[in-house]
């Protein structure tokens, strides 16, 4: 943990404040659990990620893009799950324009408050990316002594960084599907933070539901619309890039690998303390299962990306064992 000064906008102010962050590998869970850490809640990333009933999967069309079709592994709304599985009310605050979103952090850090942030990647200078990738979440802690920047913190970058107001003006905006953001910042009140075996069971249960019942874009369904829409894929000009990206998203893209599942497992494998049933359910081995037929079918997808025709027949039978390996785990937890 390092120490940081505040100093809003360049000020000379001396009020100090810890800053909590600790390298992870989804940007989500990661920043959650530097919130948590920072108000006294000790968890690791995985229970964090668990609490949020972080699994997901989520099939977009963003047509006139770099990526015009996009599966999703991770839940939408993982954010306020984590605190409503905590008891802590939770809002996103939202803004009309740059400037009010601008001036409510600048409050926020001047009262010494970390601010949890929704950001697309595409303006954070540190990542230099030429894709936009909209719900990233980062950290605000303090301004820069030096210059007008704002001091983050995110996913497994171990230093705070500096990153130029206007340009974090610019990325906490976004209008791109499936991640819509105006400004969201949440700063977490002091509340009394616990973790229930019963609230526990409820997410575990929750996401098991979410994934059965989400509809033909969303849950497990949405592996038949992807399978279904390959020879739309396979018809597309930059086709390889397509598959490279949806490699990158299960595997790369701050999924902790197996579209987030080894992470979910892990979060599994601590919950048997407060839920011994979990373990005698073998519900942990399951969802190692549904970790590698997700990371099989990155595999696939990488390689495809390197082939010199659309692998079609593979990519369809690498999608079909996630699926059978998603509904046996899902069959089970709703047991639970």
């Amino acid at each position: 943990m390092g120490q940081i000064s505040l100093g809003s906008k360049g000020s000379d102010s001396v009020a100090r404040i810890e800053h909590t962050h600790r390298p992870g590998r989804h940007c989500g869970s990661s920043a959650i659990r530097d919130l948590l850490e920072f108000h006294g809640l000790n968890l690791t990333e995985a229970f964090c990620f668990g609490l949020g009933a972080g699994l997901g999967i989520t099939y977009v069309e963003l047509p006139d893009t770099v990526t015009p079709f996009i599966v999703h592994v991770r839940s939408m709304g993982f954010e306020e799950k984590v605190f409503e599985t905590l008891g802590v009310p939770f809002q996103w605050e939202t803004y009309p324009d740059k400037p009010t979103a601008t001036a409510a952090l600048d409050q926020y850090l001047d009262a010494g408050k970390p601010a949890l942030l929704l950001t697309d990647i595409f303006y954070l200078p540190y990542f230099n990316s030429a894709t936009h990738f909209p719900g990233h979440a980062i950290v605000a802690w303090h301004y820069s002594d030096k210059e007008r920047a704002v001091m983050v913190s995110d996913t497994e970058r171990p230093e705070l960084l500096p990153v130029p107001s206007e340009s974090l003006a610019d990325a906490r905006f976004s209008l791109a599907p499936p991640f819509v953001h105006h400004g969201n910042l949440f700063v977490l009140d002091k509340a009394q933070l616990d973790v229930r075996p019963e609230r526990v069971r409820s997410a575990i249960v929750d996401n098991a539901k979410a994934l059965k019942n989400g509809g033909r874009l969303s849950g497990i369904e949405a592996l038949d619309t992807w399978i279904n829409d390959l020879p739309r894929w396979s018809a597309h000009e930059k086709w390889p890039w397509l598959l490279r990206f949806a490699y990158q998203v299960i595997e790369k893209r701050g999924s902790g690998g197996g579209g987030f599942r080894i992470m979910y497992a892990e979060f599994l494998d601590e919950a048997q303390a407060l839920l011994p049933e979990l373990g005698e359910m073998g519900l942990v081995s399951h969802m190692r299962e549904c970790a590698s037929a997700w990371s099989a079918l990155a595999a696939c997808l990488e390689a495809g990306s390197k082939a010199s025709s659309f692998p079609l027949d593979d990519i369809t039978q690498s999608i079909e064992t996630v699926r059978a390996a998603e509904r046996r785990y899902v069959e089970l937890a709703l047991t639970l």
